[in-house]
């Protein structure tokens, strides 16, 4: 996942990185935060931290019930 702007740097994911994709990421972005969001523990922990903090409509609640999904099979 490339941005302009906020860049993943040895792994560290954090809330600026999650509210920048659901501010401003395109719809391969969103796929690509699902995939790791997935696979990697500190980019969902990222988006943990972010929801309540999120002014976005729907992302922060679609992201919820992902991880509530992930987490109700794993």
């Amino acid at each position: 996942m490339k941005h302009r702007h906020i860049n993943v740097k040895d792994g560290k994911w954090g809330v600026a990185l999650v509210h920048s994709i659901w501010e401003r990421g395109s719809d391969d972005d969103i796929r690509a935060l699902l995939k790791e969001v997935k696979n990697n523990p500190a980019a969902a922990d990222a988006v943990l931290r972010a929801i309540p903090h999120s002014q976005v409509y729907a992302w922060p609640r679609f992201f919820e019930m992902f991880l509530e999904k992930i987490d109700d099979q794993g």
